[in-house]
């Protein structure tokens, strides 16, 4: 994921709850007038559950055909701007330790993509 995909940071209580037709959608937010999906990424990939920080928040990504979604995160600490050519084997390298980066197009299959966005 590049830097210049990120579109923004939402606070978590800006999602609406809504019954989903997936259970790792979280609900919907928008920004600048935009609604999108709130995807819970532990729930998708099929992780335990963990308990959200003190600042929770959604971080809102732009994806392949410049559609927006937002993922919940329990915090942001900081935000690392890199190069295309940092990134190694799915990893980029920060402050000297390899940090695994997640591709955004990758996480919804295509059969999921007109269902939620």
């Amino acid at each position: 994921m590049s830097a210049t995909c990120v579109r923004g940071l939402l606070p978590i209580h800006d999602v609406t709850s809504l019954d989903p037709p997936h259970p790792w959608i979280a609900g919907v937010a928008a920004i600048h007038g935009h609604e999108f999906p709130v995807i819970d990424l532990p729930r998708k990939l099929g992780l335990a559950a963990g308990r959200l920080g003190r600042n929770p928040c959604v971080i809102v990504i732009e994806i392949a055909g410049a559609r927006l979604i937002g993922f919940v995160a329990d915090r942001v600490s900081e935000v690392v701007a890199f190069r295309d050519r940092d990134f190694r084997d799915g990893c980029v390298r920060v402050n000297g330790r390899l940090r695994p980066v997640l591709d955004p197009n990758s996480i919804l299959s295509q059969e999921e993509r007109p269902a939620t966005l």
